[in-house]
Parts: C-alpha cells; sequence; structure tokens
C-alpha cells in the first residue's frame, strides 16, 4: 500500500465528513426556516409590486387612452411588472415546497454530498467551512443563521446536479435558477418603481381630467 493513497482516501473523508457536519447542525430546520423567511418576504413584495403593475397597466391606459405612447408607456410599464411578479412568485413558491419537507431536503443535499466525494469542488468547499469559527457560528442571529444555511445547500447543490425525481426538492435551488431568480427580482423592484410612477402620474391626471 502506498503512503499516497491512505492521505487521499483520508482526505476524502475528511471533506466529506465536513460538509456532512455542517449540513447536520444547520439541520431541516435552519433549512425550514432559511425558506420560509424568503418565501414570506419575498411573496409580500411580489404581490405589492403586482397590485402596483395592474393599477399602473390600468390607470396609465384609461387616463392616456387617447394618447398612443402614454398608452403604450402605462401598458408595457404595468405588464413587465405584473409578468416579471408572477414569475417570480411561481418560483418562489417552488422553492417554499421543500419547506413541507425539509427532512427529505436535507437529506437529498447529503446524497448530493456523497456524490461529490473526492471531487475538487468538494474539497473547496469543505476548505471555506474549515476556515469558519466555531465561536462565530455560535454567535450568528437567526436570519443570518438562515442565510448561511442557505448558501451552504446552494454550494452543495452546486457540487453534482440534482436529479429531477432523485432529488427533486433541490431542483429549485440550482445556481442557475437561484441566478435567474435574483435577477428577476432585480427587475421586478425597478419595474416596481417605474410603476409606481406612472400609476402617481395616470392618477393625477385623472384627478384632473374629473375637474
Amino acid at each position: 500500500m502506498s503512503d499516497g493513497v491512505p492521505t487521499d482516501l483520508t482526505g476524502d473523508q475528511d471533506d466529506t465528513s465536513v460538509v456532512l457536519g455542517a449540513l447536520t447542525r444547520g439541520g431541516a430546520k435552519g433549512l425550514s426556516v432559511t425558506i420560509s423567511v424568503v418565501h414570506r418576504s419575498i411573496e409580500l413584495i411580489c404581490l405589492a409590486a403586482g397590485a402596483t403593475g395592474l393599477a399602473a397597466l390600468v390607470l396609465g391606459v384609461w387616463a392616456w387612452r387617447s394618447s398612443l405612447t402614454g398608452a403604450f408607456v402605462a401598458f408595457a410599464g404595468g405588464g413587465i411588472t405584473l409578468v416579471v411578479a408572477v414569475y417570480v412568485l411561481v418560483r418562489i413558491r417552488a422553492l417554499a415546497a421543500a419547506v413541507k419537507h425539509p427532512s427529505e431536503a436535507l437529506a437529498q443535499a447529503q446524497d448530493l454530498v456523497m456524490r461529490a466525494k473526492g471531487s475538487p469542488q468538494l474539497h473547496k468547499l469543505a476548505g471555506k467551512l474549515r476556515t469558519r469559527k466555531a465561536g462565530r457560528a455560535a454567535g450568528l442571529g437567526r436570519i443570518r443563521r438562515a442565510v448561511s444555511t442557505g448558501k451552504l445547500v446552494s454550494s452543495v447543490i452546486g457540487l453534482a446536479s440534482p436529479d429531477p425525481e432523485r432529488h427533486r426538492y433541490l431542483v429549485p435551488f440550482t445556481p442557475d435558477r437561484l441566478k435567474n431568480l435574483w435577477l428577476a427580482i432585480l427587475v421586478g423592484l425597478w419595474a416596481w418603481l417605474i410603476s409606481a410612477v406612472i400609476a402617481s402620474l395616470a392618477f393625477l391626471s385623472l384627478a384632473f381630467q374629473a375637474l
């Protein structure tokens, strides 16, 4: 038996145990808290943004029905906000579905770790986790612990692509889907602001027309 073989195997086992240990410490409850916090906050924002977009669309088209340009701006601004709000709402609810099965989602994440055993990606993730100080982790608040758990789960998913059937609760957490979701949220926030301006101007225009 060569000296290098046991060393490599020990390293693989260490990397795996470090990541599995971090997942276990976060626990199913930590995963549930992560998704619940994000889900509730973004869902409320989506509903508010969607209502603003609808108001901008209806009020704008009504106020500027005699102006093709004005009606188009209202339709485009309010419509984009409404579409993005619905898209984000659907995606965030897909994430929230894991709240109903946090233990299964955690088990699927642990399965991905075992599938990635020995990979450079797992070694890199384990190295990041090793640098975390226990005292700092113990002092994290509830929200920061939730965010930390969410980042860890996302990192684990990046180690190996989840199978749509075997890891169905993790599919919404894939890096590409999360990237598109956060991009849509940023676009939606700007669209929400624009819709609010359009709705306000349209309301004032209707008020002046009524005088």
